[in-house]
C-alpha cells in the first residue's frame, strides 16, 4: 500500500521470505504446519527449512495487478485469488488522494466482497490437509486481519492475537524492499522511511484491535461474525478440527 519513487535501487534485498511464520506459534496447543503466514514469495527465492515447505495451497490476497508475474509457487501449489480490497490497496498506492487510517482500511476488508473473500479463507483453510500459505504483499495488513479472524475463530484470546500481529513489525523495512524491488522501484532507505506514516512501515496493534472490536460488537464473536457473512458451522468444526491440536 506504499509506493517509492522510481530509482536505482541500493542495499542488499532477501531473497527469502522475510515475514514468514507458522500461525501455531501465536498461541500455545494450535497444530503446527497447517497454516502459514507471511510476505509475497519472490521467484528465486530460497526455500525456507523452518516450517513445513512447500504449501499445497496458496492464498493469495493481493489485488491482481500487484504482480505483473505468475505466482512462483503456482508450479508445486494450488494458487487461489482472493483479493480483499479490490483494488482499494492499488489506488491508494497510486493515486495523490488519501488513503484510509490503517483501522478504517481493516474494516473495510470485513464488508462486500472483501467479508465474502475471508469466509471464503477460512472454508478453504478448514478443507484442506496439507500446508496452507496465506500471503499479500507484506504479509501485515491483509494477512493480519484474515489471521486474526482465523486466531479468533479458534478462540485465541486476545493479547495473543495482537502479539503475533505485531511480529511482523521488526520485519518491515525488508519487506518494503522485497516489494519494491518485485515493483521495480528504488530500495527505500532509512530517510525515506522516516517519512512515511508510522503506521504503514511499524505493526501497531491497535490496529488489528480495530478488527477484533468489530468482532466482538456480534453477540457470538468472531463466530458470530463469520456466520453473519455466509460461514457455516459446519466450517468452523472443521477449522477447529483442522488447527486446534487433539
Amino acid at each position: 500500500m506504499t509506493t517509492f519513487e522510481p530509482g536505482i535501487r541500493s542495499g542488499p534485498v532477501p531473497d527469502h521470505l522475510v515475514n514468514l511464520r507458522d500461525v501455531a506459534t501465536a498461541a500455545p496447543g494450535l497444530t503446527p504446519g497447517a497454516l502459514l503466514r507471511s510476505d509475497a514469495p519472490r521467484s528465486g527465492d530460497v526455500a525456507p527449512d523452518d516450517v513445513a515447505w512447500p504449501p499445497r495451497t496458496v492464498l493469495d490476497l493481493r489485488d491482481p495487478g500487484e504482480n505483473g508475474e505468475p505466482h512462483p509457487l503456482a508450479g508445486t501449489a494450488q494458487v487461489v485469488p482472493l483479493p480483499l480490497l479490490d483494488g482499494t490497496a492499488m489506488q491508494g498506492a497510486t493515486a495523490p488522494a488519501p488513503v484510509p487510517g490503517l483501522g478504517d482500511l481493516y474494516l473495510q476488508m470485513l464488508v462486500g466482497a472483501g467479508a465474502g473473500h475471508l469466509v471464503e479463507a477460512v472454508r478453504l483453510i478448514a478443507a484442506d490437509d496439507a500446508p496452507v500459505l496465506v500471503h499479500c504483499t507484506a504479509g501485515k495488513d491483509r494477512t493480519g486481519v484474515t489471521v486474526a479472524l482465523v486466531l479468533s475463530l479458534l478462540g485465541v484470546d486476545r493479547p495473543a492475537i495482537v502479539a503475533d500481529y505485531e511480529r511482523t513489525g521488526p520485519h518491515m523495512r525488508e519487506v518494503l524492499a522485497r516489494a519494491a524491488v518485485t515493483a521495480n522501484l528504488a530500495v527505500p532507505d532509512a530517510h525515506l522511511l522516516a517519512k512515511l506514516p508510522p503506521e504503514l512501515v511499524t505493526a501497531p496493534g491497535w490496529a488489528i484491535e480495530t478488527v477484533l472490536d468489530r468482532f466482538d460488537q456480534h453477540d457470538d464473536g468472531a463466530p458470530g461474525w463469520f456466520r453473519a457473512h455466509g460461514g457455516s458451522t459446519e466450517t468452523l468444526d472443521a477449522l477447529r478440527a483442522r488447527l486446534v491440536e487433539a
